[in-house]
């Protein structure tokens, strides 16, 4: 048998409740009890106790005649984690650092229904940066670059129909969805200076590997250096990182 895998717990039972958790993941659908206890280095009457005792907890299930799995309170509980991973808790100190480094304010932006709304922006104050939660501030998806982020993973017939809806041609979209898949960021640079902020803009990801926000860098000219799209793209993949997305398995 091969040795157990070690858990730093005062209480021996529970260090072996997470082996068995441990195997049950890494080997994916039902397991055998025969290969647990190989796996986890306990007695398979041991382990045959406490998956039982697991299983009245909904931890594990039962899959046939000594074979188990891990069971659907585990998705629940993970629900309940995921459910408190807000963007409005996890973005704010990346958003903050990016503000000190290049000196331009921060936005977030959320996708709800059919429109961008930000929901935090950086601001500079007497000692430091700030993050304000904002409300009402909001934009049809299509018609500006922290919006066509969010639209990311739509599906073609879906730009389709937002872009009629919204008397856009979807090929603007497209092209500009196109841009950011390359370039890992969206940029308005072109745009008629009328007096307001040039932006650039990169997206969030959630542990699904779907766009859940929008990190928009508000620029005070068209000048946009390298290494600040550089910084853009590394906050936008740091505060994706919180949420448990992982680019190597996307």
């Amino acid at each position: 048998m091969s040795e157990p895998k070690q858990h730093s717990t005062s209480i021996q039972v529970l260090g072996r409740m997470f082996s068995l958790l441990d195997t049950l993941a890494h080997e994916g659908d039902a397991v055998s009890l025969k290969l647990i206890s190989e796996q986890t280095g306990l007695h398979p009457s041991t382990a045959h106790r406490i998956l039982n005792d697991l299983a009245a907890g909904g931890l594990v299930e039962r899959s046939g005649p000594g074979a188990y799995r891990l069971g659907l309170r585990l998705m629940q509980l993970g629900n309940l984690v995921r459910a408190r991973l807000h963007l409005r808790d996890l973005a704010p100190k990346p958003m903050q650092d990016l503000h000190r480094q290049t000196g331009q304010v921060v936005s977030l932006y959320a996708r709800q229904d059919d429109d961008a709304v930000c929901i935090l922006r950086t601001a500079s104050e007497r000692h430091g940066v700030g993050v304000s939660r904002i409300n009402g501030v909001r934009m049809p998806l299509g018609s500006h670059v922290v919006g066509r982020v969010l639209l990311l993973d739509e599906p073609t017939l879906g730009l389709s129909a937002l872009a009629q809806s919204q008397g856009l041609r979807p090929e603007g979209i497209q092209a500009d969805l196109a841009s950011l898949r390359q370039q890992g960021v969206l940029m308005d640079l072109d745009q008629p200076d009328d007096g307001h902020p040039h932006h650039a803009v990169a997206p969030v990801f959630d542990d699904q590997g779907r766009v859940c926000g929008s990190l928009c860098l508000h620029l005070s000219s068209r000048l946009c250096p390298p290494e600040w799209i550089d910084l853009l793209k590394d906050t936008g993949r740091r505060v994706s990182a919180t949420l448990g997305y992982e680019a190597s398995n996307a």
